[in-house]
């Protein structure tokens, strides 16, 4: 099984450990793992796991778009600290029309809200939000919940 992961903007710092621990994760289940994104936050990917033990293939978010087609995925994970990456999510989540998780998290509760809300708008995904910035644990423990039911 394949499964895409789409991450934002990396300003947060929990956004790439917490997709490399997903990837991990995902990984141990039997997934192929994807991971797609702008090239500031492959960078920090290819930084933080530079053999690929823990992630998969890495690919520029637009390629990746571009060359998308419903069935290329069974499962999409997205990683949404902003605006952008709601929108991004929606436009993967309606071309692969599968399973989808959205990993919501931001410093203020109200912009984390709008987020949330913008996610639930513009998708059908299951959704764990969390404010969040510097620390992963609230956002990994939910992460480790939902993926025990997959």
């Amino acid at each position: 099984m394949k499964a895409l992961m789409i991450l934002g903007c990396p300003e947060s710092p929990v956004q790439v450990p917490l997709a490399i621990y997903t990837s991990h994760k995902l990984r141990k289940k039997g997934f192929s793992v994807t991971i797609t994104a702008n090239p500031a936050a492959i960078r920090l990917v290819q930084v933080a796991d530079p053999e690929g033990v823990y992630t998969g293939e890495l690919t520029d978010l637009d390629s990746c778009l571009n060359e998308l087609s419903e069935g290329d995925y069974e499962f999409l994970v997205g990683f949404v600290p902003n605006d952008a990456a709601a929108a991004y999510l929606a436009t993967f989540a309606g071309i692969l029309n599968t399973e989808t998780l959205a990993v919501v998290f931001e410093r203020d509760a109200e912009t984390l809200e709008k987020l949330v809300d913008a996610v639930m708008e513009g998708t059908e995904a299951e959704i764990i939000a969390a404010r969040a910035h510097h620390n992963p644990a609230p956002l990994r423990v939910r992460i480790d919940r939902f993926l025990e039911e997959l």
